[in-house]
Parts: C-alpha cells; sequence; structure tokens
C-alpha cells in the first residue's frame, strides 16, 4: 500500500482502491480492475491516492485478506486519508456467503463519511432504496456464485478420484506422485509441491524407492509389534538421522500420517473429510469414502489392520471413558498417580487425562479417589499455615509491588510456588485469597522481559552479548545475502539469534526490520516471493527440533564456573533465579544443558549445600564473603 501527497482542498475526491484476485493463476486480474478503477476515476472526479491488493485471496470470508482489514481501519481511523473507496464490482468486495456481512462492512465505511462506490456496476455510487435491494442481490448471487462452483468442483474431483487419479498436491512419506497423460502413460514424476500445468494431464500415485519402503514398514512394526508410541518412533528415526521431502524429520505428524494412510495398502482414499468454503472441517462416515485398487500392498493387510486398531483406542478417549479406565485402574492397584497411570496400557497417558479434566487431581475426585495428604512441609524444613502463606504474600507484594514464580521462590517469607498451588489451587487463587490483583500472564511475561532488558540479562544468547545494533546489523546482512528475512532463515541460518529472540526484543519481526530500515513488504508480498521461492527448491522449511540436540555455547567452562563462584560470594547462596538474573551468566538452562545438571555444575564450581538451607548451595564456609 502506498499514499500520494493529498490534493488541496478544491481538487478531485481523493478516493483508495480495493483490488483483489482469487487464485494466482488470473495472471491480469488485478491490472485489469486497476485500469477500469482509473478511467471510472477519471471521468467522474476521483484521485486515486492509496491502493490495497489483495492478491490471490479468496473472497469467502475477512480471514488472509490484510489489504482489506487495513483498508477498514484506515477508513474507521482519526485521521482521513480519502473519501471514497473505489471497487470494480460486488465480487471483488466479498463473495461472503452472508450477504449482510459484505453489507455490514460497507455499512461501516459509510458511516465513518466514506462512500463505496462499485466502478462496473450499473448502480455506480447511487444509493436509492430500489440500488439497494439490487445490491443486495448481486451480493447473494456473489456467495450463491461460491457455491455452485464449489459443489462443481468436489463432484469433478470425486470422479476423478474414483478413476484413480490423485486429488491433492501432497502424499505422505513412503509415495510419489506421477504426472500421465490421459491414457495413464507415465510423463514425469513431481516433486512435493509440484502441480500439473495442463487440466488434461492426471496425477497417480506410486511406491517411491525401496529404502523408504523399508522405512514405512519398519514404522508399522514399531509401532504395532513393539508398541512404541509415535513420538518414540519419530525421536528414533531423528536419531538415526532418517528424513523425508525438502530434508525435513519425520516428525511425530509424519508418522502418525504414514500410519493412517490407506496409501500402505495400495489403496487411493478421497472424500474423508469434506472442508468447503473455508467452513471447519467436517469428517465423512467411511461409507462416504472414495477408494481405488491402485498397486500391491506396502505393508502387509493384516498388520495395516492392527495399526489402525491402535490408533482408533487413541482417538476415543472422551471423559466417560477415561474416568472407568481410571476406576478399573483403581480397583487394580489400589491407588491413582501419575507414574502409574503412564505405565498401563489400558488407560491414556497422564497428559491426556488432565487435557480433559484440567488436572489430574480433578480427574481424581470424579472417579471418587482422595490422594494421601502431601507433608505439610514446605522449603527449609518449616510448615506454613494459609495464613502465613497469604500473609507472606501480602508483604512480598507491598515490597516489590508485583508477585512472580521466580520472587516467591526467592523469599524467605514464603514456600515454594509449587507448595502454594498444591494446597491453594493455583497461585491466581491465593492471590485472590490474599486481597491482591491477579495480574494476566502474558502482562508478567511482559514485565519480566522489560525487567530483564534493563538489567541488560536479555543481551545475552548462549552466552554472546547481542545489543540491538548487531541484532539489526545481522538482519541487514541477512537481507543483503539472501534478499529477504523470514522466521525460518533466522531460525535456521546459524549466525543469528532464533526468531523469538528478536520477537522478545523488538515485539515482532516486522518492528525489528523497520528499526533495522529494510524494506516493507505487505503480507501478500511475503507470501508470493516465498512461492516462488517453493517452486525454485529454495524455500527454508520449519525443521523439527531434535531433542537430544545441544544448543551452542560460546562460552568457556572455566568462565561459567568462575562466574558461578562469583555470583555466590557477592550473594551468600545460589539458586536458578540468580543465576537467570546474572548478566555475566548465561542462563540457567545453557548451564544444566552444558554440565548435565545444574548439581553438577555446583560441584565443578566447589559449591556446597548449606546449613539450614536444604536447597540452597553457596561457597564452604572460609571462602564465604
Amino acid at each position: 500500500m502506498s499514499y500520494d501527497p493529498a490534493p488541496s482542498a478544491n481538487g478531485p475526491v481523493r478516493a483508495a482502491q480495493y483490488l483483489r484476485m482469487s487464485s494466482e493463476n488470473q495472471r491480469y486480474s488485478t491490472e485489469n480492475q486497476r485500469n477500469a478503477i482509473a478511467e471510472y476515476a477519471e471521468q467522474r472526479g476521483y484521485e486515486i491516492v492509496a491502493s490495497y491488493i489483495d492478491a490471490g485471496k479468496s473472497g469467502l470470508s475477512l480471514k488472509g485478506r490484510d489489504a482489506l482489514r487495513q483498508l477498514l481501519s484506515d477508513a474507521l481511523g482519526s485521521k482521513r486519508l480519502f473519501e471514497a473507496i473505489l471497487v470494480l464490482d460486488v465480487s471483488r468486495w466479498g463473495r461472503f456467503q452472508n450477504p449482510d456481512q459484505a453489507a455490514h462492512y460497507e455499512f461501516l465505511c459509510r458511516q465513518a463519511g466514506i462512500s463505496v462506490v462499485y466502478c462496473a456496476e450499473p448502480f455506480g455510487e447511487d444509493v436509492a432504496p430500489v440500488t439497494t435491494i439490487v445490491k443486495h442481490l448481486k451480493r447473494v448471487m456473489a456467495g450463491e456464485y461460491s457455491r455452485e462452483l464449489s459443489g462443481k468442483l468436489a463432484r469433478a474431483k470425486r470422479q476423478q478420484a474414483e478413476l484413480g487419479f490423485r486429488q491433492g498436491a501432497r502424499v505422505p512419506y513412503g509415495f510419489r506422485r506421477v504426472l500421465v497423460d490421459p491414457g495413464r502413460n507415465p510423463k514425469q514424476l513431481l516433486k512435493d509441491g509440484e502441480r500439473k500445468a495442463l487440466s488434461n494431464d492426471k496425477v497417480v500415485v506410486v511406491p517411491g524407492p525401496p529404502e523408504e519402503l523399508r522405512v514405512v514398514r519398519r514404522i508399522f512394526r514399531m509401532y504395532v509389534l513393539n508398541e512404541l508410541s509415535i513420538t518414540e518412533i519419530a525421536r528414533r528415526l531423528a536419531d538415526e538421522d532418517l528424513r523425508g521431502h525438502a530434508g525435513n524429520f519425520l516428525t511425530p505428524a509424519i508418522v502418525r500420517t504414514v500410519l493412517s494412510s490407506e496409501l500402505c495398502i495400495g489403496r487411493m482414499t478421497y472424500n474423508r473429510t469434506i472442508h468447503r468454503l473455508q467452513n471447519p472441517v467436517i469428517k465423512n462416515p467411511e461409507s462416504a469414502w472414495t477408494r481405488f485398487a491402485a498397486f500391491k500392498p506396502v505393508v502387509p493387510v493384516a498388520l495395516y489392520a492392527k495399526a489402525q486398531e491402535r490408533l482408533a483406542r487413541r482417538r476415543l478417549w472422551d471423559k466417560e471413558t477415561i474416568k472407568a479406565a481410571l476406576k478399573q485402574l483403581l480397583a487394580r492397584e489400589g491407588y491413582l498417580k501419575q507414574k502409574s497411570i503412564e505405565n498401563a496400557k489400558d488407560v491414556p497417558s497422564a497428559e491426556t487425562v488432565a487435557a480433559h479434566f484440567g488436572s489430574l487431581y480433578a480427574a481424581y475426585e470424579a472417579v471418587g479417589y482422595r490422594p494421601p495428604p502431601v507433608s505439610p512441609f514446605g522449603n527449609n524444613g518449616k510448615h506454613w499455615s494459609k495464613k502465613e502463606i497469604l500473609a507472606g504474600l501480602r508483604k512480598l507484594h507491598a515490597a516489590r509491588g508485583y508477585i512472580t514464580n521466580r520472587l516467591i521462590n526467592k523469599s524467605d517469607c514464603l514456600p515454594s510456588n509449587n507448595y502454594i498451588r498444591r494446597h491453594l489451587g493455583s497461585l491466581a487463587n491465593a492471590l485472590g485469597e490474599a486481597g491482591l490483583p491477579v495480574i494476566p500472564h502474558s502482562e508478567v511475561q511482559k514485565h519480566s522481559w522489560e525487567r530483564r532488558k534493563k538489567a541488560g540479562c536479555d543481551e545475552y544468547y548462549h552466552g554472546i552479548r547481542w545489543t540491538d545494533t548487531r541484532l539489526l546489523r545481522a538482519l541487514r546482512r541477512l537481507e543483503q545475502q539472501f534478499g529477504y528475512t523470514s522466521a525460518n532463515l533466522i531460525d535456521q541460518n546459524g549466525s543469528t539469534p532464533k526468531s523469538g529472540y528478536y520477537v522478545k526484543r523488538f515485539g515482532s519481526i516486522t518492528k525489528a526490520r523497520k528499526l533495522a530500515k529494510l524494506p516493507r513488504r505487505s503480507h501478500s508480498d511475503i507470501t508470493l516471493a516465498a512461492c516462488k521461492r517453493r517452486k525454485e527448491g529454495t524455500l527454508i522449511r520449519r525443521q523439527w527440533q531434535d531433542s537430544n540436540r545441544i544448543p551452542v555455547l560460546r562460552y568457556r567452562s572455566e568462565d561459567i564456573l568462575r562466574g558461578l563462584r562469583a555470583l555466590a560470594r557477592r550473594e551468600g547462596k545460589i539458586t536458578i533465579a540468580l543465576i537467570d538474573d546474572e548478566p555475566n551468566l548465561p542462563a540457567a538452562t545453557t548451564v544444566i544443558h552444558h554440565f548435565g545438571s545444574i548439581s553438577r555444575a555446583y560441584r565443578l564450581a566447589g559449591l556446597v549445600r548449606l546449613d539450614g538451607w536444604p536447597m540452597r548451595h553457596g561457597l564452604p564456609g572460609p571462602q564465604r564473603g
């Protein structure tokens, strides 16, 4: 979007033009719209001062139409940039399935004193009652066109699927798409993301290379015979550096797709779900599926059936079935706890139980089980009553003006934050009972970032100090080297901190680019550039993070140990919270990754457990001070 200088008060009416094309194949659509609107503007006395373009965007809803969102925001803003909006016709404004939605957006503009003009419609700028009726019919017709087209495309795709032709641009790991002519003669192998260029050509699916098919069979054996979880299978494959399309790791999502795909038994399946007109995805019953026997099974049918039985068990958990499983486990074991739930094969994971009921304790209460009371001792071997906890929270808030988990754990007048949660339900409940304000987690995190930034703690990333100037210089260097910057490029180039670090420091990648004085790009420009890189095969995709990969640490071990001793000498004790707050040390998690555990780091630094402080470490007696 760009603005021209505003005209004089007696000049033509300032107008913004909105252009939209629904597909990249409509190569000249926006240019044709621009020419028609320019001709209309010249004849009617408008001066186009702003352009809003949604390239390759569907008109079914406001989702993804950043230009229209910005147009509405500018139209409703306090500073009026234009007096009219020029659109080619009603369908370019949108093919909303509810015509009142299109009318609502137009009403908002007119209420702000900005008229919406449809240049190619017979009613043009007229707002008479008859025109309103015609315009409403046009909106209904625009939405109906999309519905009819969606139905025709769905029928055509199902007919093609019944003939054995693949619908869609992706296939699971272990399989390939082949472009064929109408006589099914192969023409070429399609890469991931590539599409056919001619409507007469078709696409079929064939088994992939033998080494990939061996991995597919191995996945089924590990899942059915060895009873490994999907996550564990993905982790083992990643440890062996097995990669799939575009060199990416076989993530749990990819493994789950392989296990559930009927291509493994040689059948192409279509119409399993419905996703039309940007509505939510709906699962079709199996009777509505379209199947085609394409090739011989890659995996034995019996093995595939057992895998589907196990996958079905994973998807059938709801509150009632979980309660029944927990009751059976309680009758068998006599008690319930997280470890017994994880070890039981007929019960979902503790994470699934907690997700359905809110917490494990809520699940225990739902089945009528009361776990034995937890030892009524907090930190330092002291008994903490509810009255003492609430008084300690008020005292801490009066001293610091806010309360966080870290402040609670550092405070000598309170038990640990886990103790407070266990006995008072949550920290928010405890603050409410103490009569203290409950701050949202996002605000707490924001204030924490601001405090760490003022203290200089957040200037360190993996042991390297990154000032704002250095971060922006690195961003400009990436732009100069690659011609663009993206979150994936920042994450994987190896010479800068992660994109999340930029967001934490500057608020967003866009703000960082603005501070680095890099050219501003619209969302549509970014999307089109990414599509171009994907076609060229140069797109950097998001990689699955290997949990066993140790982050790069540019501190020397002796420097860390020296810093730990200096911190313990200055504070009289040392904790993870103090390490995180220390600008001259890397984060505590980095120290743990480097030495294996925090206790080992303390031991190597010559730190010991302090008397009277069961959870505190420091220097031996003679070295203190």
